[in-house]
């Protein structure tokens, strides 16, 4: 077992040699076989920990992923979530917070993720026909190219580590969903949709679920030509999906493939190891081994790695930097390699496109292969993954230096986000093609790609020998990789993202409430559209399915993105109950909100997420007095609560009683069938779900609003990036008498980079220092600040807020907001967070206080009761 990867002239650490303590012969041979027999007694001890740890680099499937490719459920990626960076993200957070991964700081897990789950290169093969299927044999295996430099990643490059992840640290949907999303290989097998495999797509829907023995991928995909892709404008703009473009991917199994799949090669194959992100298709693989190779920096003589084998190729120096084959030098070396040795070719061809199965459920990620598998052995996701795992494993030690207890997940969030980056806002996805150009040295890349090509032909089986000359194929290589990550990437750039996205942080407890007869295809994609947009995760909302027939709990309240979409597939949708019943649903939902508000006065639970309550109707409903009335009480008796309703067509006339404000909380979601129009549909839902502010409450209210509660002085901690806002809102419930002494307190509890600035308003829901509102609204926005020095609070009094109101339904809310101000010349940020409250290391942390807030409700109203129903009862007799 390999245990260190240095040279053997770097002695650090080591037990020195008897001769070298002066002791005689005789004691020199007594004292090597104690060490000898305390160093097999150390391996010994190690052994499985290591034989584990090093199963992925086998050449048969490991243990632990076998059921990736045997259980049928598994091999259906639509049973997997989606393969997207948040998802990405939330699986590793879940590892990070699990008791047998809590002990491993960013090096450890690093390394032992990719261990883990990465095993690249895993083909199907085909059976002969003439051999009768055995069941101890299983069709797959780790043969495809990109294996081999894996392998040596994994054994001989990395740091060694003793330790593992306990196979319970995730779920078996989770563990194939990692382990898909960080291996690379290519499934080239005939789809019978090659006719149109000149055309990619960047926008297709979900597929539906189709019979067991076509497990592997059944698809529908929309396509997009590849000189539109090309010719596409850097913001990554690109044209509507076309229908008639639509191919199927549904005959896999209906062609004789060769053993290794060559006889019949798709023109689009499927890529694995991909992982979708904003700005472009990334090998999460490559990143995560930049992050490890960069965490513990080393460089290995390369005749350690060729283990023996002769290297011939003079002139090359003889170690390479781990960094270098993790990423960039290691997909480099693949494509000298096999395009040099099967057609002699000194130029060396760098750069394939392709694109996703579908915008909002990504699973499936083509690659545009007319030549069947030529040149593909460095893709545009392999490129873009090789560049960021560079970038970050280069600046990884530095950031370990200011920020010692970084987490990986964390990493990876500050990079592909749309501001801020990685302590330094020029280190963000965004900005990948003038990082590729300006952190990877070139002399460097060409050397070390030199000696790691040398190396990986003494481990890669090749359709020829090379007997020397690689410098030229190599110096075309780099030249090559440098003008396409230059030229041909159509990824959105940092301008265009940050004035596309905004400058605040969804959070908010989200009820979907969905009506069954939805197609699943149709649904699905929305709601993955929605809980991207307000992203579900562990420091943003959270989300809870119910089902329209009664309101019924179908997926339990959860913070985690991998974990909802693992739970809502197909077979879980067409298993919730049908129909709708407006009364039994709001009847069962109000009950479940009040355990949810006295939930929270046992936690004294002061504030937080907003929560809001969403129906998705497919189904015409019609509301009856009962429904009325249930959900006049829901809304009094939640005021928090924001109530919505989107329905497939306008239901205005039936929906309208049911909600606070009838004209922005009754909208209309014409969903296509086939899920293209998701964005253009769900952006009125994402609008109105951004206007609801994070809540300040009193805790001693519960469900039943005793008068004679008071909140006391009580408090609860937040915090606000740099350069973006917080918003909250707070109900009259809590504020409606002339109390003197209401009052809300925000103080300042670390330091950070700029001032916060405090905003209060009545009529505009989200205040900000620089209000883009106008006339009345804009006059009513109240700042201060908080500067990094001198006051650090703001009070806001509330007495007489609701002076001139009859009633506390007829009073607004109260709008406060908390906004950190940048100044112009930020370029580096601190990190002064340190907990794991943190999403990232350079939050804010600050402190919201209530004092003597009150319970103040409604809900005993007969007058607006009975005028409510009134009013309905008139409306719906004209």
């Amino acid at each position: 077992m390999h245990l260190d990867h240095r040279s053997p002239h770097h002695n650090n650490g080591a037990i020195p040699a008897p001769w070298e303590l002066g002791l005689g012969t005789r004691h020199s041979y007594l004292v090597i076989e104690i060490v000898s027999m305390f160093w097999l007694a150390i391996i010994l001890l190690a052994a499985p920990s290591c034989v584990r740890a090093q199963a992925t680099a086998q050449t048969n499937v490991a243990p632990e992923l076998r059921e990736c490719y045997t259980d049928p459920r598994l091999l259906d990626r639509n049973n997997l979530p989606p393969a997207t960076m948040p998802v990405l993200i939330s699986i590793i957070q879940s590892i990070e917070d699990h008791p047998n991964a809590r002990d491993f700081n960013l090096r450890q897990l690093s390394v032992l993720i990719l261990q883990a789950f990465r095993q690249d290169g895993i083909e199907y093969h085909q059976p002969d026909s003439s051999i009768a299927t055995t069941s101890n044999v299983m069709p797959f295996a780790p043969t495809f190219h990109s294996f081999y430099r894996n392998k040596l990643l994994l054994s001989r490059i990395l740091p060694a580590n003793l330790q593992n992840l306990a196979n319970s640290t995730v779920n078996s949907t989770l563990k194939c969903a990692l382990h898909r999303m960080f291996s690379t290989t290519v499934d080239a097998r005939v789809r019978g949709d090659e006719n149109k495999c000149n055309q990619l797509s960047q926008y297709r829907a979900l597929r539906t679920a189709r019979g067991l023995r076509e497990h592997l991928l059944k698809d529908d995909f929309e396509m997009l030509d590849v000189a539109t892709l090309n010719s596409a404008k850097k913001t990554g703009q690109m044209r509507q999906y076309n229908p008639n473009d639509e191919v199927d991917v549904s005959n896999l199994n209906n062609f004789d493939l060769s053993e290794r799949q060559t006889l019949l090669l798709s023109q689009c194959p499927i890529l694995d190891g991909v992982v979708s992100t904003r700005w472009g298709a990334v090998s999460a693989g490559n990143v995560i081994a930049g992050i490890a190779a960069g965490a513990q920096p080393q460089t290995i003589p390369i005749s350690e790695l060729a283990r023996g084998s002769i290297i011939n190729q003079p002139n090359i120096q003889s170690f390479v930097t781990a960094l270098y084959p993790a990423t960039l030098s290691g997909d480099l070396a693949e494509a000298v390699l096999i395009q040099n040795s099967q057609s002699g070719s000194q130029s060396i061809s760098v750069g394939t496109a392709g694109s996703w199965n579908s915008t909002q459920a990504p699973r499936y990620f083509m690659i545009h292969a007319p030549n069947g598998l030529n040149n593909i052995e460095m893709t545009d996701p392999e490129m873009r993954g090789d560049i960021d795992g560079f970038v970050l494993g280069s600046s990884i030690t530095t950031l370990l230096q200011s920020a010692s207890q970084i987490r990986l997940s964390q990493v990876l969030d500050m990079y592909y986000t749309a501001r801020n980056g990685v302590l330094d806002p020029t280190r963000r996805a965004c900005n990948r093609q003038t990082l590729s150009q300006e952190v990877i040295p070139t002399a460097n890349l060409v050397a070390e790609t030199l000696a790691f090509t040398a190396v990986l032909d003494t481990n890669m089986p090749l359709r020829g020998t090379i007997i020397g000359g690689l410098e030229q194929p190599v110096n075309s290589a780099v030249t090559n990789f440098q003008s396409y990550a230059r030229n041909n990437f159509n990824d959105l750039n940092c301008e265009f993202t940050e004035s596309n996205t905004v400058d605040f942080r969804l959070r908010t407890n989200l009820y979907l409430v969905v009506d069954v007869s939805w197609p699943y295809q149709t649904i699905y994609p929305a709601i993955s559209y929605l809980l991207d947009k307000i992203e579900v995760g562990k420091y943003g909302s959270s989300v809870t399915l119910l089902t329209a027939f009664d309101g019924s709990i179908v997926i339990n309240k959860t913070f985690s993105l991998a974990d909802f979409h693992s739970e809502y597939t197909l077979s879980r949708h067409q298993s919730m109950l049908g129909g709708i019943n407006l009364e039994t649903a709001l009847t069962n939902i109000r009950l479940l909100m009040s355990s949810e508000l006295d939930n929270e006065r046992i936690v004294n639970y002061v504030g937080g997420n907003s929560t809001v309550l969403l129906f998705l109707l497919n189904t015409a409903v019609q509301s009856n007095v009962a429904a009325m009335e249930q959900a006049r009480i829901l809304n009094e008796t939640v005021p928090d609560l924001r109530v919505l309703y989107a329905s497939s067509t306008n239901q205005f006339d039936a929906l309208w009683q049911l909600v606070r404000d009838m004209h922005n909380d009754v909208l209309t979601i014409a969903l296509s069938s086939d899920g293209t129009n998701v964005e253009r549909n769900m952006n009125s839902v994402v609008s109105r779900v951004e206007l609801i502010g994070r809540r300040i409450i009193n805790p001693t209210c519960g469900s039943d609003f005793p008068s004679s509660a008071k909140s006391g002085q009580v408090h609860f901690l937040d915090h606000v990036e740099p350069g973006y806002i917080n918003y909250y809102s707070i109900s009259p419930n809590y504020f409606y008498n002339y109390n003197d002494n209401s009052k809300v307190r925000i103080t300042r509890s670390t330091a950070g980079v700029g001032n916060l600035v405090v905003c209060q308003s009545r009529s505009w829901s989200q205040p900000r220092q620089t209000n883009i509102s106008v006339g009345a609204e804009q006059s009513d926005v109240v700042c201060q600040t908080i500067a990094t020095s001198g006051t650090r609070d703001v009070e806001i009094n509330l007495r007489g807020a609701c002076g001139g109101h009859m009633t506390i339904n007829s009073c607004p809310f109260f709008h406060i907001s908390v906004q950190s101000v940048l100044p112009t010349t930020t370029t580096a940020l601190t990190a002064v967070c340190t907990d794991r409250a943190c999403r990232f290391p350079y939050d804010i942390r600050y402190q919201v206080q209530i004092d003597d807030f009150g319970c103040f409700s409604g809900c005993g109203s007969t007058t607006v009761s009975l005028t409510l129903l009134l009013f309905a009862f008139f409306y719906n007799l004209l």
